[in-house]
């Protein structure tokens, strides 16, 4: 039995006018089940065809002809195996797991069979424990040039896999990069930025291993030399650094051609700290103010120095200068910390005038001095002022007073207490600063003020005593005297560890690295916070400095999110650009 249709054709001629054809097209029934179907080389439907193919089980044949497809995750961390030694984060049901499903499947892939073509793709809920995946595929295939098109459930097996990084942590070999962090100075106030950058970028923090704390910084520990300079990278940003890599050869295999090569990063900080004294040389070579005393004013990626002595004529531009990590190496030996912010003094401010103004006579009307209450205030931070202080200690016991000029002029009145540095009264230092190293125009002042103390609650910086060393014991005989000191260095060698253990963890607490541990740092924070009230710059410093460091954090997490997704980004975007070609096509209308 045979059914005729009439087609009607639209031939275009060249002329560009239409005919219009007639032409008859044949359909014939199904050799099986009867239904009228146009000729093709089978002469069977569709349905027929697909229920004559076993189509589920070539689908379920995983690799080498085994009756199950898996797929492997890492139990301690839970990421997902792309490809060999390669391991990434994938949420449950997700279209990046769904994309790794679909590529671990061998008859999707075009190797063995048809062609199979990947319409749709959904997944079946299954029970979390059962470790089992199932999606359901709606595929399309060829027969005899017949295209068939039927859906099927593939079942996955999830199996656990250490991953590479997941088994270093249990070999001798745990790390290949090393970062030393040093900053030569008697103190560890230049690592508190660092510090406070580094608990701020979740991103960074991750791939570090381990922490031990060394003579003047610390060491980091990484599992790759990318890491390390990244970390390092980072690191720059915030503190201006020197930043040199080397390498090691631990062992090497001639046979298979492989070496064992750890490296280390070495970073040393600018040993410049806000609100130090500084004496810049005459040799420093490219340096504005050289030959002349500065103050550390802000450290960032670079070191903004401000003239510690300025005339009253000059302008804040010629008074401050910056100063880069590669700058100051080249002239390390031109620079010399004088006095650091635990040698300042309390001065009370007895009148202030403006350097810009006509008058200079001191106890005139200063009632016009406006003074900087921030951005919007309409008034510049900093302006030189000639300023009459004394010493807070001297009030009731002389009449001692000192003319200074000073770039606070907007900052300080009446009445305020500032800290600076009495360079009358300073011992120590005198022989450097002749005329080798600064020039003979250079005057010397009495008083270099810094900044202004507005909490007068005692000293700001206090000499915290440490109690908890333990008493030396009195001697009992004089035949044991060998033995006694023998003790005594053993008990100072574990009070000495003991106290570096200590400040290691709660340098670990501030980096944000033992996030939920139970350290008792309530001293230390409540004496930062009171440090932050009695000093606006640092509070105003430290906010600007966390708004820069979470737009580089933004920028780095989103870097690495590219970098981290890559291939499987794409296989996600080549399946769901099947299925949107699918859907267009005419002869598989939905």
């Amino acid at each position: 039995e045979q059914s005729y249709h009439t087609v009607y054709t639209i031939i275009i001629i060249n002329n560009g006018t239409m005919a219009m054809m007639n032409a008859t097209a044949v359909k014939i029934p199904c050799c099986l089940c009867g239904t009228l179907i146009l000729a093709n080389a089978a002469n069977k439907c569709g349905a027929c065809l697909a229920s004559q193919h076993d189509l589920a089980g070539l689908v379920q044949r995983g690799p080498n002809g085994s009756h199950e497809i898996v797929i492997h995750q890492c139990r301690q961390c839970r990421r997902f195996e792309r490809k060999e030694r390669l391991f990434q984060d994938m949420e449950p049901e997700s279209p990046e797991l769904l994309a790794l499903c679909l590529k671990h499947i061998p008859a999707l892939q075009g190797n063995h069979g048809p062609a199979l073509h990947v319409v749709d793709a959904q997944w079946i809920w299954t029970e979390p424990h059962s470790m089992r995946f199932k999606v359901h595929l709606t595929l399309r295939y060829s027969i005899d040039n017949v295209p068939v098109q039927q859906r099927v459930m593939v079942e996955l097996r999830n199996a656990w896999k250490q991953c590479p990084d997941c088994n270093r942590e249990y070999t001798n070999r745990t790390w290949q990069a090393v970062l030393q962090l040093r900053q030569q100075r008697d103190n560890k106030k230049g690592l508190a930025a660092l510090e406070m950058a580094i608990a701020k970028n979740n991103t960074i923090r991750k791939h570090v291993l381990k922490i031990d704390a060394a003579k003047n910084g610390f060491d980091f520990y990484f599992l790759s030399l990318a890491h390390a300079q990244a970390f390092g990278a980072y690191s720059q940003r915030v503190a201006p650094m020197r930043m040199k890599t080397t390498q090691k050869l631990v062992s090497t295999d001639v046979k298979s051609n492989t070496a064992n090569i750890k490296h280390t990063v070495t970073c040393d900080m600018v040993p410049l700290c806000r609100d130090d004294l500084v004496l810049i040389k005459k040799g420093a070579k490219g340096a504005r103010l050289a030959g002349r005393l500065a103050l550390v004013r802000k450290v960032a990626s670079a070191v903004t120095l401000m003239d510690a002595s300025p005339k009253r004529d000059e302008t804040m531009t010629e008074l401050q200068m910056e100063l880069g990590a590669e700058n100051y190496y080249r002239n390390e030996k031109q620079f010399r910390v004088l006095q650091s912010s635990d040698r300042l003094a309390r001065f009370v401010v007895l009148d202030v005038e403006l350097c810009n103004e006509d008058s200079h006579d001191f106890g005139g009307n200063n009632d016009n001095n406006v003074l900087y209450l921030g951005p919007k205030s309409g008034v510049e931070q900093y302006v030189l002022a000639d300023v009459l202080v004394a010493r807070e200690a001297d009030f009731g016991v002389n009449d001692q007073t000192f003319s200074v000029v000073t770039h606070l002029g907007h900052l300080i009145q009446v009445g305020d207490v500032v800290l600076g540095y009495d360079m009358e009264s300073t011992v120590g230092g005198d022989w450097e600063l002749d005329s080798r190293n600064l020039y003979g125009n250079f005057v010397m002042p009495d008083v270099v003020l810094v900044k202004k103390v507005t909490d007068s609650k005692g000293q700001k910086f206090d000499n915290a005593i440490d109690d908890t060393t333990e008493p030396q014991p009195e001697a009992a005989v004089q035949d044991s005297k060998k033995k006694r000191v023998s003790k005594k260095k053993e008990r100072r060698r574990v009070r000495n560890e003991g106290k570096k253990m200590r400040d290691l963890e709660e340098s670990a607490v501030r980096m944000g690295f033992f996030e939920d541990g139970e350290t008792d740092n309530n001293v230390n924070q409540q004496a930062f916070e009171e440090e932050l009230r009695s000093d606006p710059e640092l509070k105003a410093e430290l906010e600007h400095l966390e708004m820069a460091l979470e737009s580089i954090a933004d920028d780095d997490e989103g870097a690495e999110e590219k970098v981290q997704e890559g291939s499987g980004e794409s296989d996600v975007a080549k399946v769901q650009g099947q299925l949107v070609d699918d859907g267009a096509n005419p002869y598989y209308p939905e």
